[in-house]
């Protein structure tokens, strides 16, 4: 990825710490970016940033896996 939008991240970081993003399409919705475009952010912070964040079906949310 060439270009990170550090105020996305910010916000990215506070809708996973709280654990409210809801659906991939409304995160994406709440952050201003695309679905794609979304993917491409989380995969920055999985693989360069080694930042460990799941999703939870039931309840419709990112988070921060702990202990990983």
């Amino acid at each position: 990825m060439r270009l990170i939008d550090f105020e996305k991240l910010c916000m990215m970081h506070n809708l996973i710490h709280r654990q409210c993003t809801g659906t991939t399409k409304e995160f994406a919705e709440k952050v201003g970016l695309g679905r794609a475009q979304l993917g491409k952010y989380l995969n920055y912070c999985r693989y360069e940033l080694n930042v460990a964040i799941a999703y939870d079906k039931y309840r419709q949310t990112y988070y921060y896996k702990e202990g990983s």
